[in-house]
């Protein structure tokens, strides 16, 4: 992304070629001249498919390195008359400014001295070398570097493409339609507006989500804010992919009011009657009327590129993440959006590519391999408004931020960033990118070159250890739920993240991995007990001699590629088996590491009883790659979601059936979002209901009927305020059962609770822990028993990555923290926590989890109080009436 000039006025034109700068950095280079056809060589050393800024920055810096004589050897394949900087678009839609300012003729921007063929390429031979182009000419290369941008695909969406720039329908992401979306939020003064963002990649995946901070500031400028509804409508899992920054974009919608959904998919638009349809996670669909639609396309690579040899499964060129080197044809490199870089795709990270793919190839060039390596760095300049701007700068591959401006904090809103987005990375991208003389974040210095850590070139002087050696000796083992301390010893200490080893939080002592040397992998695997991999064992990257030598205990439970086939339920079921039998620390293995988050996410899934939302929050919360960036990992995450249940869309939304006892979750249908349990002992038949909902009775009863269990007590973990409890009810079908709930809650009971009782139902017994703060007297019921079944309920006091309120019926946040970090966080990690409710369809979670990332209940004390006093909740709809009818036990 760039930075832009901008004068006064509704529609205006940039005027920085008016800058003394401009003038002179324009006049001073000689404008490039296409090529005749009849001078095309048969043959170039370097052959450049696309003339954007990833291949102008190949191609000038390739230019700046090689000798003269050589520049004629480098052709830059590009048909288009005009060089686009699309990011202009995002100010065209959200300022004002004239969309002349976001083009350059292509003789201006491209590399003199270097070949430009100004020409289609049509199809790629690379087992020949050779590249057909439109006119059926061929050219062959000796190297060929692919960087042909995304193709924005408004026919995907039916009834999209027709009713485009017109019916209050328009995208930035179009040299025609972003000055539309201006017209649209000047013409706009009532009514609904949805800004949408596709499930594919997207050119900036900031930009659909920028345009919305616009036009709410334009829209409160005008005074019209308060008569517009506005929506984000996201198909991905979060409205951002670094989670520190998406939490402080969270806030930024918050505040302006900007209502969010995520995993939600536009699959069809009706202009005349402006309605714009939805699928949602899980297949359910929702229509939506609006009076302006912003829509960010699907997008994927070129068809040409897409439709090619080079391409992966999913239509990316198939390149390694470090050296954006081909995986199967070692003499053609691809960067920038086209690429299957597990990254965002912007402008940065191309700037960050570029270099690593201009030594690369001067490498191959010179009959060396190619070693230095991309680290994955991206950014994100998101415009709010109100001349302030959010600089997301991270890491695409770990999703880690790494600011540059240190000490300021990126995540708030800043006019600094703002200023040099308008008035100086215009000027850089304008005049420094065409002349290879920009590098991102390191400006205009060119970065340090970073190499592989498999290299074993042996360096041509002196008996210096190989970067290689030096890595090898710097190994640390995986984390067993602890942090470690880091080496000092050394100044250059190196971490296994180096190897691209990755071992998320949960469960701290399983490592992810993708293809490694043998050498590297006899130097990790001492580290391991277990080690499973999830390729077909004939793999030439499965180096089974070293891991055994070791002393690991090897499994293998091949998981399919899209390439290979579909993963089925066997696959699941071998993968899980294998996990659950190999000793821990445990290493997981496949060709990205991609295969191995899904593995082990599944796993954990289906430890814990996780359904497919409460798995997904997992997954983001741990960042595992395959769910939260990876463009082409669909496949895998479809077959992932497919072995787990749905979110709470039937009445009995979970079982956990154990030897000796059984736990069925059941979801209220009626409104309030409540969990009932039923715990049962399989021995004696006995049970007991946890939070019943008056008007489910008939449902509770029946299932316990069903499953031979007979109700014995009927428990509460607080009075409600929310609905009215079946208690009562139950006690006249059922005269013999028992209603029990905390002494302290003052309500009416047949047997009243103090801390540290036991309800005994067969073999086993719910544990009363008093945890007040959401009310006086609420409680957490803690299973005990044979086979450590390790499950705590509850209810209002702790719940999945959240809490109850505390502003209402005794509410105490200094009373919820302590009762939550001293009685329910000292819990074995590994004990599962059934909350009261839940809202976006999760199930369950856990102690670890939520001492790792519960929002409110990670901060400090003082942090957390200030959190639960800003709330500002509605009052509960039903307070006046559930919490007098739940005084007297529902009746």
């Amino acid at each position: 992304d760039g930075l832009i000039l901008q004068s006064k006025g509704p529609m205006f034109r940039s005027r920085t070629a008016q800058t003394p700068l401009g003038y002179l950095s324009r006049q001073l280079g000689l404008a490039a001249v296409p090529t005749p056809p009849s001078a095309w060589a048969s043959k170039y050393r370097v052959a450049i498919i696309g003339g954007g800024s990833a291949g102008v920055s190949v191609a000038s810096q390739l230019r700046r390195k090689l000798p003269k004589n050589e520049h004629g050897q480098i052709a830059v394949i590009e048909p288009r008359d005009h060089h686009l900087y699309m990011p202009y678009w995002t100010m065209v839609g959200g300022l004002g400014l004239d969309v002349s300012g976001s083009m350059q003729k292509m003789e201006k921007v491209m590399p003199t001295d270097v070949e430009w063929i100004k020409e289609k390429c049509l199809t790629f031979q690379p087992e020949q070398n050779k590249i057909t182009l439109a006119s059926g000419h061929e050219i062959e290369y000796d190297i060929l570097v692919v960087a042909a941008g995304l193709q924005q695909n408004f026919n995907v969406v039916p009834g999209l493409k027709e009713t485009m720039g017109k019916n209050s329908v328009a995208s930035i992401y179009s040299l025609d339609y972003s000055p539309v979306v201006w017209q649209n939020i000047q013409a706009l003064n009532s009514g609904k507006a949805i800004f949408t963002n596709p499930c594919t990649a997207v050119n900036c995946g900031g930009a659909p989500q920028k345009i919305a901070y616009l036009a709410e500031a334009e829209w409160r400028k005008r005074g019209v804010r308060d008569s517009i509804d506005i929506e984000f409508i996201t198909a991905t899992p979060g409205i951002f992919a670094c989670p520190e920054y998406r939490v402080a974009l969270e806030k930024q919608m918050a505040a302006k009011g900007i209502s969010p959904s995520v995993k939600t998919n536009l699959i069809e638009v009706d202009g005349d009657k402006k309605i714009a349809v939805f699928e949602k996670e899980g297949g359910e669909i929702v229509t939506k009327e609006f009076d302006f639609l912003h829509v960010t396309p699907p997008m994927s690579s070129p068809d040409f590129v897409k439709n090619s040899p080079l391409a992966n499964a999913v239509g990316f060129v198939d390149v390694d993440k470090e050296t954006c080197q081909h995986n199967k044809y070692p003499n053609v490199f691809a960067l920038g959006d086209c690429s299957s870089l597990p990254t965002s795709k912007t402008y940065s990270a191309i700037s960050s590519q570029a270099p690593v793919v201009v030594s690369n190839v001067q490498s191959l060039m010179e009959e060396k391999e190619a070693t230095r390596i991309y680290d994955g760095y991206t950014a994100c300049p998101v415009l709010l408004g109100d001349s302030q701007l959010m600089l997301a700068e991270f890491n695409g591959y770990t999703m880690e931020a790494i600011p540059t401006f240190w000490p300021l904090d990126q995540t708030k809103p800043n006019a600094f960033f703002y200023w040099l987005k308008r008035f100086v990375f215009e000027h850089v991208y304008w005049h420094a990118m065409p002349n290879g003389r920009w590098y991102g974040k390191y400006m205009f210095f060119e970065p340090w070159a970073q190499h592989k850590a498999e290299s074993t070139e042996t360096k041509a002087t002196g008996p210096t250890p190989s970067e290689h050696a030096a890595l090898k000796a710097q190994v640390a083992a995986p984390s067993t739920g602890t942090s470690q301390a880091s080496s000092s010893s050394s100044s250059d200490s190196l971490k296994p993240e180096l190897f691209g080893v990755a071992t998320p939080q949960i469960p701290g002592d399983v490592s992810l991995v993708g293809n490694l040397e043998a050498s590297v992998v006899a130097q990790l695997a001492p580290r391991y007990k277990g080690w499973l991999y999830l390729n077909p064992a004939e793999s030439k990257h499965f180096h089974r001699k070293e891991i055994e030598a070791a002393g690991c205990q090897v499994e293998v439970a091949p998981i399919p590629t899209p390439k290979e086939g579909v993963a089925g339920a066997e696959h699941a079921a071998a993968v899980i088996a294998a996990i659950e039998k190999l000793p821990k620390p445990l290493m997981l293995q496949c060709t990205s590491g991609n295969r191995a988050g899904a593995a082990l996410l599944l796993s954990q899934a289906k430890a814990l009883g996780h359904n497919r939302a409460s798995a997904a929050l997992l997954a983001n919360d741990l960042d595992l790659k395959f769910f939260t960036s990876c463009s082409e990992c669909g496949p895998v995450r479809d077959w992932v979601m497919q072995q787990l249940s749905g979110p709470n869309e039937e009445a009995t939304v979970n079982a956990v059936e154990k030897p000796g006892f059984v736990i069925e979750q059941l979801f209220d249908t009626q409104g309030s979002s409540t969990f009932s349990y039923l715990v049962g002992c399989t021995k004696s038949h006995e049970a007991v209901l946890i939070d019943p909902v008056l008007g489910m009775e008939g449902r509770d009863l029946a299932l316990a009927d069903e499953l031979g269990f007979q109700v014995k007590y009927v428990l509460n973990t607080h009075c409600h305020a929310d609905h009215i409890t079946s208690g009562g009810a139950i006690k006249k079908l059922h005269p013999e059962v028992k209603t029990l709930i905390s002494a302290a809650s003052g309500t009416a009971a047949d047997l009243k609770l103090k801390d540290g009782d036991q309800v005994h139902f067969g073999d086993y017994a719910l544990k009363s822990v008093a945890t007040p703060g959401h009310t006086d007297g609420c409680m957490t019921f803690v299973l005990e028993g044979p086979g450590e079944p390790k499950a705590a309920f509850t209810g209002d006091t702790l719940l999945i990555r959240g809490c109850g309120r505390t502003d209402f019926q005794q509410g105490n946040a200094s009373a919820l923290y302590e009762s939550v970090h001293q009685k329910i966080f000292s819990l074995p990690e590994d004990t599962k926590i059934y909350p009261g409710h839940d809202y976006n369809g999760r199930n369950v979670s856990s102690v670890a989890e939520e001492k790792k990332f519960n929002p409110r209940l990670t901060q400090n004390k003082e942090e957390f109080l200030r959190i639960m006093k800003e709330l500002k909740l509605p009052y509960p709809k039903m307070m006046d009436e559930a919490v007098p009818a739940n005084m007297v036990c529902g009746v």
